[in-house]
């Protein structure tokens, strides 16, 4: 596919701000006429309403370093005399996004500025809940406290005019009381805002916290009962208060394993049936530093012709189950398969990474675990006959596009990068780009209906790579990250022949 001309997106972020937000709904209303529009910035408009600039440079840069002057300018623009309010609402925005490629650099303090400026300028919900919780992991006193003076201005708001927002204002609110020491406001905020926001994995615990500090001990079971099934009972922090809340409420040994058995055996149970059932196996690997690491592992077809080996970066927000479609496929067709388990989802669990919400603020840190482990764990698997050959095809489901990019990256025989759903913070888009275009590595993106922002940025990514290297292929029917492959045999096939094409020369 060569890339075509140079357009805007069709569809904003669920967190876009107010200037992205104005754009996506013009966008939307202009439809597909308006898109062909849209071929030359910088004097892109759509509806005859110029895209915000900060929008073009997130999306249009050379690489992060180019996307991150020019956000520094525009956020610098909201502080000039004479500047408008759109202005400070765009500067707002601009900042926002600094912040955010800040943080997935490992730059906490520099986000935390870009934040803070942020919320002066603009003062939305995103910035807001990121400055917050930044404030929660340093976690000093006056942290604490400007944190909740922040969350309880965003409660407020909410409350009065984005009550789609308020659960998670609330429980901001909520989760500073307590830090402070008022448990009793803090257990009343939950009750009364957050209904079912504890069955996130960033806030079971903290739920159960909050509930234990204010004396409602049956409900800090329930959730602790959750905690202690994602965790598969790995967690002895975890462990010894779920013993010392069962002995307190009088439950016998017998109650407790039955009730986390009744959320861990499924959990298990669906895992075991899903390889069983695809003539596969789950094994445990050590990580360089002993990390237990929990990958599943699928050989070629015997009948089938042997072909490059195929690795996964798998996502917290699938499902093992839902990769069985592309999983048959692929083996169908002579690619042994391994899913790797990032440190912190699935059985991967261990010191510091009970689970996703481990690797919140050290996104850094979790990329680079996450491409060591995974080239150790292919070049352990290149050792055994069902994997040998050499080259490799890497693969990312979700969120973890920026890690099965730094996989492809890393390791010297990765021949191809597949990507499902792709989910990238837009402020990493061009560096992502940049990466991909200096590595040559051919890259096929599969998307779906449901997937849009998949979909813009797999076309991102055909525009400004070298002609042919990036695939995006569109199901055209329902279906999220590897699920995507189940509604239509079809989907798996174009994958497969793009497989079997000879890539360009380089």
């Amino acid at each position: 596919m060569r890339p075509g001309p140079r357009l805007l997106p069709s569809s904003l972020p669920a967190s876009a701000t107010p200037s992205a937000a104005r754009f996506r709904r013009v966008l939307r209303a202009a439809g597909v006429a308006a898109l062909c529009l849209l071929a030359t910035p910088p004097a892109a408009t759509a509806a005859g309403i110029p895209a915000p600039p900060h929008v073009l440079a997130m999306w249009n840069g050379k690489d992060g370093a180019s996307v991150r002057a020019e956000l520094r300018g525009y956020a610098a623009a909201g502080d000039r005399a004479g500047a408008t309010a759109a202005d400070r609402l765009d500067a707002g925005e601009s900042a926002y996004w600094l912040g955010m490629q800040h943080e997935q650099a490992g730059r906490p303090d520099s986000a935390l500025v870009e934040w803070r400026r942020a919320v002066r300028l603009r003062g939305d919900f995103d910035e807001g809940f990121a400055l917050i919780d930044a404030l929660f992991r340093r976690g000093g006193a006056s942290d604490l406290r400007e944190a909740r003076g922040l969350a309880q201005d965003l409660a407020t708001q909410s409350n009065l005019s984005m009550p789609l927002r308020a659960p998670e204002a609330h429980a901001r609110l909520a989760w500073a009381l307590e830090r402070l020491g008022h448990a009793d406001s803090a257990l009343a905020e939950l009750r009364e805002h957050c209904a079912d926001l504890g069955r996130r994995p960033m806030w079971t615990r903290r739920f159960a916290d909050i509930e234990l500090a204010a004396g409602d001990t049956a409900t800090a079971w329930r959730w602790l009962v959750v905690a202690s099934a994602r965790a598969r009972r790995r967690d002895p922090e975890l462990e010894a208060l779920v013993t010392r809340v069962q002995h307190a409420l009088r439950y016998s040994d017998e109650r407790r394993q039955l009730s986390v058995n009744l959320i861990l055996d499924r959990l298990s149970g669906d895992e075991a049936s899903f390889v069983r059932a695809r003539g596969g196996r789950i094994e445990a690997v050590a990580a360089r530093d002993g990390f237990p690491l929990q990958c599943f592992t699928f050989a070629a077809a015997p009948d089938s012709g042997r072909r490059a080996p195929c690795l996964f970066v798998l996502s917290p927000t699938d499902t093992i189950a839902a990769m069985d479609s592309l999983v048959a496929a692929l083996t169908g067709a002579g690619h042994a398969v391994a899913l790797l388990a990032p440190r912190g989802t699935f059985g991967s669990l261990g010191k510091d990474a009970y689970g996703p919400e481990a690797w919140l603020g050290r996104e850094a840190q979790f990329e680079a675990l996450t491409t060591a482990d995974a080239v150790k764990l292919m070049d352990g698997l290149g050792k055994r006959a069902d994997f040998a050959g050499g080259a490799w095809i890497v693969g990312a489901v979700a969120d973890r596009a920026l890690a099965g990019l730094a996989v492809a990256r890393a390791h010297k025989n990765a021949r191809a990068l597949l990507l499902l759903a792709p989910r990238v913070p837009y402020v990493e888009v061009a560096e992502y780009r940049a990466r991909l275009r200096a590595m040559k590595t051919r890259t096929y993106v599969q998307v779906s209906p449901e997937e849009p922002a998949a979909l813009e940025f797999g076309d991102l990514l055909a525009r400004d790579t070298l002609p042919g290297q990036v695939r995006v292929a569109d199901s055209g029917l329902a279906g999220r990250g590897a699920a995507i492959f189940r509604g239509d045999a079809k989907v798996a096939q174009r994958l497969l022949a793009w497989l079997e094409e000879k890539p360009a020369a380089k």
